[in-house]
C-alpha cells in the first residue's frame, strides 16, 4: 500500500513541478527540472521494489 501512495505522491509532485518549468525565472525552471529528475528516480526505484514484492508473493 505504501508503494502506491508513494507513486501517487510522485505524480502530484511532477505535475506541480511542471508549473515551475513554465516559470519566467531561470532558477525556478532549473529547480523544477531538478525536482522532476528526483521524482522520476524515486518513482523508478519504488516501482522496481513494488515489482519485486509482487514477484516474491507469486
Amino acid at each position: 500500500m505504501i508503494h502506491i501512495l508513494k507513486i501517487i505522491a510522485v505524480i502530484i509532485l511532477i505535475t506541480y513541478s511542471l508549473q515551475l518549468v513554465n516559470a519566467q525565472s531561470d532558477l525556478l525552471v532549473f529547480g523544477g527540472l531538478g525536482i522532476i529528475g528526483a521524482a522520476v528516480y524515486v518513482l523508478v526505484t519504488d516501482f522496481s521494489q513494488f515489482i519485486n514484492l509482487l514477484k516474491s508473493k507469486l
